[in-house]
């Protein structure tokens, strides 16, 4: 069936009701949200530690995984029963085409490894875990570097798995929901930067010493990073989805 596909043109400040419209869905169901996104982490981790093989696995396999998380966000978003069939709604037909895309991913992380290889030299991997100085100076040479990659995989997955577009089609189209919406991404990432990394280092901060209540604190915060705002991050990636391409989508529910 043919699909008339248009990426709409959103104001600036859509960025911002993406993760809040994340943090809607997430309070429907913390813990669906929660277990979808650490099953996300744990899995991406133990698949690193597999030798040679593991990393390249993870970069193959990150569009299969991250739809389990959009199908997880769309049933809380459309009311749907919960079961894993809806969970793996759009996989079965569309497996080969989003492993394509994995080998997508795969490629242009290498590139991006390589790019930074040569404009920085290799990371010292011992110095990096000893020196957290250099380790936040080779995150920031990373990130314009890993920017574009990020954002030429953020819709194409979701095109894949429920409009079962081809692999050229859903980066185009991706590429133009991106482009059209450059700033709802700028303020969606400024955003998540000052409350993902802003917010918490000030609130470290704040709260002083490491012993007794101050260190409990710190605890805390560093726990809500990990089960609150990951999860919402990762719910605002299918809010992002339903309002650029929600033509072609079940209406969503109003927050």
């Amino acid at each position: 069936m043919a699909v008339n596909l248009q990426a709409r043109p959103l104001p600036a400040m859509a960025g911002w009701t993406w993760i809040s419209g994340g943090f809607a869905l997430f309070r429907r169901n913390p813990p669906l949200m929660t277990a979808l996104t650490m099953t996300y982490l744990l899995l991406m981790v133990f698949l690193n530690i597999i030798p040679l093989i593991g990393p390249l696995l993870v970069a193959i396999c990150l569009p299969v995984m991250s739809v389990v998380i959009f199908n997880g966000a769309r049933i809380l978003d459309l009311k749907l029963d919960l079961s894993t069939e809806a969970l793996k709604d759009g996989l079965a037909r569309n497996t080969r085409t989003l492993v394509q895309l994995g080998i997508v991913h795969l490629v242009g992380s290498l590139l991006v490894v390589l790019v930074h290889t040569l404009l920085f030299s290799a990371p010292d991997v011992v110095a990096l875990e000893a020196d957290e100085g250099q380790f936040t100076r080779t995150l920031l040479q990373l990130l314009p570097l890993v920017l574009p990659l990020i954002l030429i995989m953020w819709f194409p997955p979701y095109l894949i798995a429920t409009l079962g577009l081809p692999l050229g089609k859903a980066l185009f189209f991706g590429a133009i929901g991106v482009f059209r919406n450059a700033g709802a991404f700028i303020v969606y990432f400024i955003a998540a930067a000052l409350l993902g990394v802003g917010l918490p280092v000030l609130l470290i901060q704040m709260l002083g010493s490491d012993d007794g209540m101050g260190s409990v604190l710190r605890i805390a915060v560093r726990m809500a990073l990990l089960f609150v705002f990951v999860p919402t991050l990762a719910a605002s990636l299918y809010v992002s989805f339903r309002q650029v391409f929600a033509q072609q989508a079940d209406e969503p529910a109003d927050e």
